[in-house]
């Protein structure tokens, strides 16, 4: 082959070649056009997710009552803007299943107002945060979510507040005070709901409402700062509230009887705050009205006789009770202090058979809240149940201040409690009252107003 020659081949050959990524280039074009799942998942249409179509909407359900201005949280996550910072954290907390918080065990609606998350809501908030928690397009964000402070059926027959607002200090630590309102039941009275309307919702975390006995004892200003512990006073909890958590409403004919002379007391859980607050929380009471056929009972699931050792991870006590008439369960409270670490409630049949009524395999002190049953539970006469709460004073556990110490029962938040509740219905029981704005309306009024 001469030089000619040789030199025609080559120039053959770069024609071929540019021929060849010609033809590829317009495959690629093709394939691109007809297959877009193929492009980058920056481009329009793509499936990656997004905060405004796909994450705000989760956290508009599930976390922005707590997590937005003015809410408990310190910090919001209404806005993209303001939840990114925070995506990492977000992630932590979500696929641990500490956020949002609810730590009885069961599947999705077996309780009334679960917050958390489905599966694949934890899933499309870590798949968020893992492809580079993108933005999105604003159209796709939910329309804001308009939060009031206002009472949840209608204005209640009896509202109750402290003497003057309290003025909580700025500081970095919790902080629980117990507040005792002046009125005084002036005659056994009937109630469907106990409601509670936080005064500052940027402070106050969670809060118990009481039934407070003549007995008790406060000061003029009328509350109590610090470690007191109400129950151990005599008093007995009748509602709760948390955010997220909605009242109870009993259900027809069936009520809670307050006895005469008696107040109402709430006990407060102030979270830490940057600056001073001031707050006014008022208590609600709606009255019964017509026919209570059955006073709501509560069956107590407690132990003073706790004394756990140092450094004990695994310490356990049970308290054994038995229902003495067939019930309708309606729902629970649990509680205990800072080395509290698991709670069970279970249930023996007179037949033998054992179900767990509830159960709070991750107890935290600090979230503390009524678990009502979407459906109620039956449970017959002579029904065993088993409180067993399980407590860690090991250095393992984050809350525990001292390791070291043996703990016995007291009212402190460094000491312990054991106190399980099941508020339930007698099933035989019929009453038969007539009430009128919770008071029972006896035949001689009625034979009276009739002549």
């Amino acid at each position: 082959m001469n030089s000619r020659q040789y030199q025609l081949l080559i120039i053959e050959r770069v024609i071929k070649m540019k021929k060849l990524l010609i033809v590829l280039a317009l495959t690629t074009a093709v394939i691109a056009i007809y297959l877009p799942d193929t492009v980058s998942s920056n481009a329009p249409g793509s499936n990656q997710v997004t905060f405004t179509k796909d994450v705000a909407p989760i956290f508009r359900n599930k976390c922005e009552e707590c997590h937005r201005s003015g809410g408990v949280a310190p910090m919001s996550f209404a806005t993209y803007e303001e939840a990114r910072p925070w995506s990492k954290s977000i992630r932590e907390k979500v696929v641990s299943r500490e956020m949002p918080p609810f730590h009885a065990a069961g599947p999705l609606g077996q309780y009334q107002h679960d917050p958390r998350l489905t599966d694949d809501e934890v899933a499309t908030i870590a798949k968020w945060i893992e492809g580079g928690s993108q933005k999105g397009n604003l159209k796709d964000m939910p329309a804001p979510k308009t939060w009031k402070n206002e009472w949840p059926f209608r204005q209640p027959d009896l509202a109750v507040k402290v003497k003057s607002p309290y003025k909580l200090k700025a500081g970095k630590t919790d902080q629980y005070v117990f507040f005792v309102f002046d009125y005084v039941f002036p005659e056994e009275t009937w109630v469907k709901s106990i409601v509670t309307r936080p005064g500052n919702l940027k402070v106050v975390h969670h809060a118990n409402t009481h039934v407070v006995p003549p007995m008790v004892k406060v000061p003029d200003s009328g509350y109590i700062e610090g470690d007191f512990e109400p129950s151990a006073r005599g008093t007995v909890m009748v509602a709760g509230w948390a955010p997220g958590v909605s009242p109870v409403l009993l259900t027809e004919g069936v009520a809670v009887k307050i006895p005469k002379g008696m107040k109402l007391g709430i006990q407060i859980h102030y979270a830490p705050s940057e600056t001073d607050q001031i707050d006014e929380t008022q208590v609600g009471v709606y009255f019964a009205e017509g026919m209570v056929n059955k006073n709501l009972r509560v069956l107590f699931g407690d132990r003073k006789d706790l004394s756990i050792p140092p450094n004990d991870p695994a310490y356990s006590l049970t308290s054994t009770k038995t229902f003495d008439t067939d019930a309708i369960i309606d729902f629970y409270h649990i509680h205990m202090h800072l080395r509290g670490k698991s709670y069970l409630i279970r249930l023996t049949y007179p037949d033998g058979r054992q179900e767990t009524a509830i159960e709070v395999p991750r107890y935290d002190f600090n979230w503390q809240r009524t678990y009502l049953l979407t459906q109620p539970l039956r449970v017959p006469k002579g029904t065993k149940v088993d409180f067993i709460g399980t407590y860690d004073n090991s250095s393992k556990n984050k809350f525990n201040p001292d390791p070291s110490q043996s703990i016995k029962w007291g009212e402190k938040t460094t000491d312990e409690m054991m106190q399980g509740r099941i508020f339930y219905e007698s099933v035989d029981e019929k009453l038969n009252l007539k009430v009128k704005k919770g008071v029972v309306v006896r035949e001689t009024d009625t034979a009276v107003k009739t002549n």
